[in-house]
């Protein structure tokens, strides 16, 4: 897998010079761009495109690394169309009530262009008032709907659509265990930080509890415009009065700062009570008593086809996660939108054919580099999608909540663009 990545790095830096470093969604700014893929395995870039490329992609894709190549597919829609189209379906920045000729409204829970520039790709659930969790129609009833919602969406976008049922996406939405005050500081009594009882500075993908006591993760270590250290942590994951503790031992972190605090990239900043974020992220399994993390070198932004991994709380690291969509809106079991996500799922080469675990929610995503030795930043996880029945090794014992909970494991997840939280927050990331 190490060859495969190194290969993943490469095509990263292709792609880079293409899309001119832009991030995923702002690569719509390049002309007749629609969008592309890499493909690690065979060394090989997939590149969209309305129209002839530019002579600038041309030189580019003349003058290849060595081993590597690709290929250019006509398009129907750049991707800039395809944001256009989609900004006719949104309504103060959120999807309107989609009005099929047989039915009441129905709730869009995704939706954004097709990565080869087909058209929109938008997801549908249950009644736009009261969207559902768990309600499940019969294949026929949703390929009847989902045929007269295609003929809506195309009318008033202007675009071909694809249509499906998809319920909105779990959050993992807090779970009150009655903890909300965090009392008096203590003295830290662990001479040996871990992933499941943290200790100043403060790493990401630490194990906190959360402020109605139940268990997410920490995210990227950040700064704020001032300088200010932050931990940062899933906006859905707040609540009460704001305190956060270390899972194991219940010692305070800090506390939610409210003017840091972005409910589009469910994100909310930790204030740590004067002590510092350290540039690391823990590793390896949730339990693992030896502390082990690896430095955070900086960022990048995502490309369908990329290998990532998840670093959740909870759960541990799964690794080996493929990105499937990038740029797309997606809709919060909190009743929020979140216009930027990404999303990525189980692989070929996952170990456990888990993507993440309930309580994972906040926790970064990263893509190895270095030869695994470091991570790059590429996201926080908002939301999982797909259950699965948990393998033997994520049990009672190893999942950190799991003796409070039966564990509870995905094999899709959504995260929000490590970029474009910093950019919305005026945040900056703290490296190793």
């Amino acid at each position: 897998m190490v060859e495969v990545l190194k290969r993943q790095n490469t095509l990263d830096k292709v792609a880079r010079d293409i899309t001119e470093g832009r991030s995923e969604h702002d690569r719509a700014q390049v002309p007749g761009f629609a969008g592309l893929a890499v493909d690690p395995d065979n060394n090989r870039l997939h590149l969209y495109w309305k129209g002839t490329p530019p002579q600038r992609v041309q030189r580019i894709l003349e003058k290849l690394p060595g081993g590597v190549s690709a290929d250019i597919v006509p398009s129907r829609y750049s991707k800039a169309e395809l944001q256009q189209a989609g900004e006719k379906l949104l309504k103060d920045g959120k999807p309107i009530a989609l009005q099929p000729a047989s039915g009441v409204p129905v709730h869009v829970t995704s939706m954004g262009g097709a990565n080869d520039g087909s058209g929109l790709r938008i997801t549908y659930d249950g009644a736009a008032a009261a969207p559902s969790l768990t309600a499940h129609p019969s294949e026929a009833v949703n390929e009847s709907k989902s045929k007269e919602i295609k003929e809506v969406t195309e009318r008033l976008a202007g675009v071909k659509t694809s249509v499906a049922y998809a319920p909105v996406a779990d959050s993992d939405p807090i779970t009150d265990l009655g903890q909300s005050s965090p009392g008096p500081r203590r003295e830290l009594v662990s001479s040996n930080p871990t992933r499941k009882h943290d200790t100043a500075p403060w790493y990401g993908g630490s194990a906190l509890k959360n402020p109605t006591g139940g268990i997410c993760s920490s995210g990227f270590p950040v700064k704020d415009r001032n300088g200010a250290f932050l931990l940062s942590a899933a906006r859905h994951c707040d609540g009460a009065e704001g305190y956060w503790q270390t899972w194991e031992g219940a010692e305070n972190v800090g506390t939610s700062d409210r003017q840091q605090s972005d409910l589009g990239t469910d994100t909310v900043g930790i204030a740590l009570h004067g002590a510092e974020s350290r540039g690391f992220l823990y590793d390896g399994e949730a339990y693992r008593t030896d502390g082990f993390a690896k430095r955070v070198v900086g960022y990048g932004h995502n490309n369908v086809g990329d290998y990532v991994c998840t670093d959740g709380a909870n759960g541990g690291v799964h690794c080996n996660i493929k990105i499937t969509d990038t740029d797309i809106g997606v809709a919060g079991s909190n009743g929020s939108w979140r216009p930027i996500t990404d999303r990525a799922a189980v692989s070929q080469y996952s170990p456990d054919q888990v993507a993440g675990v309930n309580g994972d929610s906040g926790g970064p995503v990263f893509a190895g580099v270095n030869n695994y030795s470091d991570d790059e930043a590429r996201g926080t996880i908002t939301a999982f999608e797909k259950t699965t029945t948990c393998p033997s090794s994520l049990n009672a014992d190893t999942v950190l909540d799991g003796h409070v909970r039966t564990p509870w494991c995905f094999t899709a997840v959504y995260y929000v663009p490590v970029y474009q939280t910093l950019q919305t927050l005026k945040w900056t990331l703290v490296t190793g």
